[in-house]
């Protein structure tokens, strides 16, 4: 008894599914034998393409090849569209007389009248339709839908175990390369590689370009500048790039920034985000052992300076100072100068104290001195930046070196410095005394009211002497002796004017014509005024030991701060106009 050439076809499907995940291999075994089974002419199969938007022309027996693989059909177009978007079975006895009908030019043919559309569905995923067709009118009977919805289901089966298979091949893979880029990001960090083997294998495995920054936005590896600027920008609501924070111990020490690039074929999208945090964990922490090295390095320079700043230093003992600097890397020259950077506000001296922003600091000014005088030593101590200047360099070259670190320093905001060089280089053994010139040169500016400047021991006159003046009250005394009276005149015309012809007379070595002119004034107001200093302060302003003391007076009197008395009842000294 012969068995039913549709069961048949059924259970060789049925075993072809069972054995196999070759979902192409399936729908050509469809439509070979589908059309003899069913008994039509056509059978064709369109698949979902992954957009899931269109169908597109899988295989197909008795329409034209040329077809295959381009004919695209959106969901819910034609009859076979119609199908996709209503997951139902669609007949059509006759394909002329029904609108939803779509002809495919190059592929479809007039002979062919009736249709049977069934979709391929695995659950409710659509997969594709399978299309029969026939050139006579055919009215397919519910046991033809039927029969087809049993070939689709064993498709679907196929296609379902495919994708599951290839999905779990593709995350074997995935996991294989995570581990392979684990391992190799970890040798990296074994190695101590440095940051820019790092960012080279980051590239290798995420196909990205990629630069660090430190904490203060300055680019530390190399790279294109048209791709990644010198200097993060600050206000920058929009960049080109990626930004990844990188940290340790919660310790904000950098940024990883990274552009798009194009991923290659055999890696999966995933691969770059793994590369990334892999490479983000080893650039942390070589860049905390940078920073624990720099720490470490720049305490060691510190104790040695400060060693051999040490007042009254002697020559013996400078000598094994720098014997043992030598061992540790640190050689100075024969003579250097001496230039402190030194706050001038809260904000500086926070700036200063900062661990991360004060190392900033150092590196900044660093960058400045080091690369304009090699060989020069640039360290932080608890109040100031001390830049020992290595010779040759003349004292305004020396100047004007630091005044571009105040400028470097000022880059970084967060507070105002100031600056003192000291009067000539010096020896290791007078390196104390030199600092103590350039300290007392920036005490002296900042009395004179100079910020953010640079004030050379060298340029100073007799404020070198009169900040010398023991005790300290001696200053504005002496002030208060010489100028007092002037200085309470009540507020009027002659307030500022006595003062101002003072301060001309002796500018001009009291010349009464110059000071004049510089006063905008005629000689006999001068004069007049001469007279009423000398009512005023009751001083022969003729002996030139009173001029003198009224010079350095003036000198004195912005070094003397707040010691003067400005009081209307303050004492006058009771001196008398000689004859």
């Amino acid at each position: 008894m012969s068995q039913d050439p549709e069961l048949l076809f059924l259970q060789r499907l049925s075993r072809a599914a069972a054995e196999t995940l070759d979902a192409s291999a399936m729908v050509e075994l469809v439509i070979t034998e589908t059309t003899d089974a069913v008994g039509v002419d056509v059978c064709s199969v369109y698949l979902l393409d992954p957009d899931g938007t269109s169908l597109r022309l899988a295989a197909t027996n008795g329409l034209s090849q040329a077809g295959v693989g381009h004919v695209v059909l959106p969901v819910g177009d034609g009859i076979t569209g119609w199908a996709a978007s209503t997951r139902r079975p669609v007949v059509v006895p006759d394909v002329r007389e029904d609108r939803r009908f779509r002809w495919m030019v190059g592929v479809d043919q007039a002979r062919f009248v009736s249709m049977c559309s069934v979709p391929i569905l695995a659950a409710d995923r659509l997969i594709g339709v399978i299309n029969v067709q026939t050139d006579q009118t055919r009215h397919f009977t519910m046991s033809d839908v039927d029969f087809l919805m049993s070939i689709a289901a064993q498709v679907a089966g196929v296609f379902e175990r495919s994708a599951l298979q290839a999905q779990l091949e593709r995350r074997i893979a995935s996991l294989h390369r995570a581990e392979d880029i684990h391992l190799r990001f970890t040798e990296l960090a074994l190695e101590a590689a440095g940051l820019e083997r790092v960012c080279e294998e980051i590239t290798t495995h995420s196909g990205r370009d990629v630069a660090v920054y430190d904490h203060d936005g300055q680019r530390l590896t190399p790279a294109d500048q048209d791709r990644f600027p010198d200097v993060l920008p600050a206000d920058a609501s929009d960049p080109p790039f990626a930004l990844m924070p990188l940290g340790a111990g919660g310790l904000r020490l950098g940024w990883l920034a990274a552009r798009a690039g194009s991923i290659r074929d055999d890696e999966a999208p995933d691969d770059g985000a793994t590369a990334m945090e892999h490479g983000a964990t080893v650039l942390a922490l070589e860049m905390s052992r940078r920073r624990a090295a720099a720490e470490t390095e720049e305490r060691l320079r510190g104790d040695f300076i400060d060693e051999l700043l040490t007042p009254s230093l002697g020559r013996d003992d400078a000598e094994r100072i720098l014997e043992r600097g030598a061992r540790l890397g640190y050689r100075l020259r024969r003579n250097m100068w001496v230039a402190v950077l030194i706050p001038d506000d809260d904000g500086g001296r926070a700036l200063l104290r900062d661990g991360e922003r004060g190392s900033g600091v150092h590196r900044a000014v660093a960058a400045v001195v080091e690369a304009r005088h090699p060989g020069s030593i640039v360290v932080r101590q608890a109040d100031a930046v001390v830049c020992l200047i290595a010779e040759p360099a003349a004292p305004d070259h020396v100047e004007s070196v630091a005044a571009l670190a105040l400028d470097a320093i000022s880059t970084l905001g967060g507070g105002d410095f100031s600056a003192g060089v000291s009067g000539r280089a010096g020896a290791p053994a007078e390196l104390a005394r030199r600092a103590e010139e350039a300290r007392l040169a920036h005490r002296i500016g900042r009395r004179l009211g100079r910020e953010r400047a640079v004030s050379a021991h060298r340029r100073l006159g007799a404020e070198r002497l009169l900040l010398a003046v023991e005790p300290q009250s001696a200053l504005p005394e002496f002030v208060e002796e010489w100028l007092g009276p002037l200085i309470r005149i009540a507020p009027g015309t002659d307030r500022p004017t006595l003062l101002d012809t003072l301060t001309a007379l002796v500018e001009t070595g009291w010349n009464l014509r110059e000071t004049a002119r510089r006063c905008d004034e005629t000689v006999h107001a001068v004069q007049g005024r001469v007279q009423r200093m000398r009512e005023t302060i009751l001083r022969d302003l003729d002996s030139p030991d009173v001029r003198l003391s009224l010079a350095l007076a003036l000198r004195a009197r912005p070094l003397a701060g707040e010691g003067i008395d400005l009081r209307e009842d303050a004492i006058l000294p009771a001196v008398e106009v000689a004859p």
